[in-house]
This record gives C-alpha cells, structure tokens and sequence, in this order.
C-alpha cells in the first residue's frame, strides 16, 4: 500500500518529504567556494541537553532501555544521498517572487520557496522510502497501528533535538496539532484534519498516541506525516498571534538548516544556513544529504536577467523553462566546452495541472457552454508546434503522469466554429461596431493577469483567437504574489495556474465540494459535485490501491467534464543547466518530485560541491582553451528503475 504524507494545505500538497542530512564523516573535509558569502555552518544551540533519553522516563514508556517489542520500524529503507559526498560550500538558485511568507503553515504559505525552506528547517514523525514508500523513521524511531487500525502510536526518538538544544517530546506534537487545526490560520485545513483525527494524546514524554474518526489509510499518513514545531515557541500563542509575529522570522526547528532572520532580505535574497549541530548528522536517512553550509535564493523578476546572471556564474543553477530557449539558447560556448552542464532529467514527479483556471461562482463562467468555448479557442496543438518545438503533451486531467490519469477523458481540439455556436447558444449572439459579442448591452470583456513576459507568446495568440470569436480578452502583467493572492482570494475570472501533482492524491484538500469555498485550496475554479464527494469518501476508506485507482479515475471524468480549466501541457522531465563543479548521485534527483525538492529530496538537499571538478572548472574559466568533460543530456535512470519494478524485481536503490 502507498501512503500519503500531509503538509498543511498548499498549492501543491505532497507526499512524504525526506528532506535529510548527510552523514558526519566528512564533517571535516571542507570544499573550497567561489561564492562570496561566508559559508560557515551555524549553530543557534542555547540549550545543552545531554545525548539520550530522560533518565526519568522508563523503557515500557519510550525512554533508556526502550527495545521496540510489539512496535515498528524500519532499518533497511533505501536511502537517497551518495556516501560520498562532501560537507561545504554554497549554492545560489532564483527565484521570480520574494515569497508573501516564511512560515511553516497559515495563510499564504504555499509558494515553492516556502515548501523547500520547510522541509530543510522542519521534520515530521515519519518519513517514506524514496523509492517504495514504505514508512521509516524520522522523528520517531517506532510506531504502532492496532488491530482495528483507529489508534496510532508514535515514539519519539530521544535524542532528537530542536535547534535551540531542547528535546522534542510528546508535547511539541500536541502543541503543533492545536497549531494546524486552529480555524485563526485561515487556511480552511482545521475542520479536515479534525475530521480524520481526535487530538493527540501524550502517553509519555517520548510516546504520543492518536485515535482516528474514520476508517481507512489516510488517518495514519496524516498523523505521521505533518512537520512539528517546537512547543515551546508556538505552545501559547493562538493561531493569530503566530501569523503576525512569524511572517518572516522562522520558528527554529529539528532539521539540518536554518534562516536567520538577519539572513533574510525582503524581495532581494534568502540565505539559508545549514547547523553544524544537527541531531540527526549520523542517522541511516541522513547519509550524503544536506552538505552546503550556504544555500542562497536570490529573486529575479526578469527572465532575461536571470539567464544572463546564470551564464556570468552568479547563479548556479538555471531552470530552462521555455522549449524554445533550450533548442536556441542552451548550446552556447560554456556549454559546449563542459563549463556549464546541459542535463533533460526524467522522474516519475507528477505532472500536475497547467493551463488556465475558469471561476464557476460567476459570469460568464457559470456557464458550462463558455467554458467549452474557452477550451476549444485555446490553440494548444499550435502553441506546441510553433512555439514548443513539440515538446509538451496536451493536458486532459487533474492527475497528469500518474495512474490515476483517466486515458478516457476527451481531448477537446481547436475549433473556432463549434466555439462560435457554443457562445451564441449562451445568449452571446450580437456583435458591436469593433466586433466584440454582446448580450443584454454588455460587451463579452474579461481580464487575465500574468506574471512572466514569455506567457505573452502563447497569450497574445489566445487572445487573439478570442477576438476571431467575438472576445474582448485584457492581459494585465502582474508580479507573482499579486497573482496569487487574486487566485486565493476568487476574485477573477480567468486565471493562469500551475498546481503541483500528487501522487497519490489528496481529494480532501482540492477536489470534493467544501474545497470550493476553503482558502489556500487548489479549487480555485469552484467546482463542486455530489458524486466527487461520494467517491472521495470511499477512496479514503480503501486500503487497495488498484481500487483507490479506479475510484480517482470516475472523479477525474467528472471534474474533466465539467470544464473547470482550459487545459496546457505538460512534460515529463526537467530541463536544467548548471555550473560543472558538483557532485551528484547518478540519479541527480528525486524520483517523485520537482528538482527542488519542494515535497520530497532535491538537488539542493543531495548535491555537494565536488573539490576536483571545481578546480577543472576554474581553470576553465581561466583558460578559453580548457575543455572539461561532457555528459550526456538525458538522464532516465528512474525510469529505467520503474521499467525493472514493472518487471517485478525489487529495488534496492543503494546497490544500483
């Protein structure tokens, strides 16, 4: 059985991060840096707890003695970092928007930057297998299910540690669930988890213990899977109080790193700072992880700039998200010589869902026929071909690159008459002198915002294509927090998304009908369904996934028909250029996730400054004549790994 893991409610909510650290034998073999910012690691330690458990607390009650009978664990998991990284250095990547907040949960807390910052700053009580996503420890070293699978226990490893130096107990656990399901978050996620799960209970200072409301896998994914803060910083304020004072200065927490709240400069830089005293250093999930002392995110509004900036060497690492730049702009001089690594990097991350969102709650969008019209003057074969280089696949699911996709549901092509036919039968019949649609005196007019100029390549054609049918559409260019904050709070009516796949989904944070109305949901569209709620409920009982499949699939043809999106594309790979001075495992990237690693293990968490490249690669920026040695651009080795699970043999990552 696959199990979820849940973070609070976000516009991508996925499964078990493994956010780790890497082991300490190389603790002391420093990499040298180009980078300008000092590169020590920190430690915020005020508390001096001694290694162990609470001499006080007995073995049948978690603490010293404590042999695990009668409990589960798991001490053989693959674990994804490469033994033979190194400890130092920095990394620089970008970003196009300085995000609205840096806390761990509440409104507004869902941009990429934030999910990547809390998985290397917060740990939850369990972590998956990067491969089969079994369960394995993390904060806690053992767990328990009953027999009637409706009460969970966890105990909490004792020689875990907050940053500060304190030990992290039951009472932190306590404390972070009053946290998330306090309604003051205004995230709408209080009443869903309250509604899988009593409030914990702490059995001892290392045991604490759950019981479920429902039936079904998903309490235990939830109880197991959200990230804990530190009692003793968010224990006794309310949810309100810790919005306000926690919007841009960061809860220390249990993981490798921490943002200094000095560190952090609004709508310029981030810099985290990995501790050179995290608990975990030597632990099996933490073996060739979390090895720069620096990992800096600057934003940068313009993509131009942005490239440019990556080519000078003052960003590390560039993500080449328009087809065209990579066919015309990714075989420049540095790339040829092996300077700058040119890497296509094939996983099984979920593709998600791209395109545009339509809000049902009001016109001209309440109307099914105006969304169909929508869909069909969406040119996206054209777009593929013309602007593309036909590198993306149409779109015609909420679950893109997984099996929960429908193959079933219909591809809706470019038809301008049936789009024509379908307005005119909502009552948009008659045209103005400039040959725009009206009805009842009003012209057929709607505004989209934007964020990036390379979207006006393909929304220039869009809206051109609306005004052959008789559409007034307003492009207006705004930065990416304004975007999002229109999204959230519904007050569009048409609008560019980009939601992060789940695998597998979560249909209680964006797909049954109370979504529609919760902020901070991905149902931005508003659609509702009796027949999706019901299913969802059963999805959320069973245990089978073969079953949990078919059942996803029905919801995905329902959602589908009711033309919620005018749907994009998607790509099953990450086009990215670097600076050839790393290391990396073969693998460079997580199999399920984005190469950041906003849910799960990404380049930043895996990747180390390489001493030997380095120095090859500075003489080559000395030294125009120096050629350093070149890869080849694909790399599919997860999908060489799903073609041999397909073949029935079992993986053990670590021997591959």
């Amino acid at each position: 059985m696959k199990k979820l893991k849940f973070t609070l409610l976000g516009i991508t909510l996925l499964f078990c991060s493994i956010y780790l650290t890497s082991c300490g034998t190389n603790e002391n073999k420093k990499t040298k840096t180009t980078s300008k910012t000092n590169t020590q690691p920190i430690s915020i330690k005020q508390f001096d707890t001694p290694p162990g458990a609470d001499p006080s607390v007995s073995a049948e009650l978690g603490g010293t003695g404590f042999k695990g009978e009668g409990w589960e664990t798991n001490s053989t998991y693959n674990y994804i970092g490469d033994p033979k990284a190194l400890k130092g250095g920095s990394i620089t990547w970008s970003i196009p928007d300085f995000p609205a907040t840096l806390r761990a949960y509440g409104k507004d807390e869902n941009s990429y930057y934030t999910r990547v910052m809390q998985r290397m700053v917060y740990e939850s009580l369990l972590n998956q297998d990067p491969v089969n996503e079994d369960w394995m420890p993390r904060l806690a070293s053992h767990w328990q299910i009953s027999d009637d699978k409706k009460t969970y226990r966890f105990r909490i490893n004792p020689d875990a540690r907050w940053a500060d130096g304190k030990p992290v107990t039951s009472e932190d656990v306590l404390a972070t669930w009053k946290l998330i399901t306090d309604p003051g978050l205004l995230t709408g996620g209080d009443e869903i988890y309250k509604s899988y799960l009593q409030a914990p209970v702490a059995e001892s200072k290392y045991i604490v213990s759950y019981k479920a409301n429902k039936e079904g896998w998903l309490p235990f994914s939830i109880a197991a899977g959200f990230q804990i803060l530190p009692a003793h910083y968010i224990g006794n304020i309310t949810a309100k109080e810790y919005l306000e004072k926690y919007n841009y200065d960061v809860v220390p927490g249990s993981g490798p790193y921490y943002l200094k709240k000095e560190d952090v400069e609004k709508g310029r830089t981030l810099v985290m700072r990995r501790r050179s005293d995290y608990w975990a250093e030597k632990e099996r999930f933490a073996i060739g992880l979390n090895n720069f002392d620096i990992f800096k995110t600057e934003v940068i509004t313009d993509e131009s700039l942005d490239f440019e900036k990556f080519k000078k060497g003052d960003i590390d690492l560039y993500a080449v998200s328009r087809a065209q730049w990579w066919a015309e702009r990714t075989d420049f001089e540095e790339v040829k010589r092996g300077v700058i690594v040119k890497k296509k990097i094939y996983n099984q991350n979920p593709g998600g869902l791209s395109g545009m969102a339509l809000n049902m709650r009001k016109p001209p969008f309440d109307d099914i026929k105006i969304r169909k019209a929508f869909q069909m003057l969406y040119d996206v074969k054209k777009y593929n071909e013309k602007l593309f280089y036909n590198s993306y696949t149409p779109l015609k699911t909420q679950f893109s690159g997984t099996v929960y996709e429908n193959p079933n549901n219909p591809t809706m092509s470019f038809n301008l008459d049936s789009a024509i036919l379908l307005l005119e039968e909502a009552g948009w019949k008659d045209k103005n002198s400039d040959g725009y649609r009206t009805k009842n005196g009003k012209v057929f007019e709607v505004e989209m915002v934007y964020t990036q100029p390379g979207q006006e390549r393909y929304l220039t054609i869009f809206q051109e294509d609306l005004k052959r049918a008789g559409i007034k559409l307003n492009l207006k260019q705004v930065d990416g927090t304004t975007q999002f904050k229109i999204g959230n709070e519904r007050s569009f009516s048409i609008i560019p998304v980009s939601w992060g796949g789940q695998n597998p989904p979560s249909l209680d944070f964006g797909y049954i009908s109370k979504t529609a109305d919760d902020p901070n949901s991905t149902n931005w569209p508003g659609y509702k369904s009796a027949k999706v709620d019901e299913l969802a409920a059963e999805y959320n009982l069973e245990y089978d996934k073969a079953k949990r499949v078919i059942l996803v699939r029905q919801i995905d043809s329902i959602i589908s028909a009711m033309q919620p999106y005018v749907y994009g594309w998607t790509a099953g790979y990450h086009r990215l250029l670097w600076h050839n001075k790393f290391g990396y495992p073969k693998w460079y990237i997580s199999r399920f996730d984005t190469y950041y690693g906003s849910g799960d293990v990404g380049m930043f968490t895996m990747w180390w400054i390489d001493p030997e490249k380095l120095a090859a690669y500075e003489e080559a920026l000395k030294d125009k004549s120096k050629n350093l040695p070149t890869e080849e651009v694909d790399n599919k080795f997860w999908m060489e790994i799903a073609g041999r699970e397909n073949k029935g043999e079992a993986i053990k990552l670590n021997d591959n």
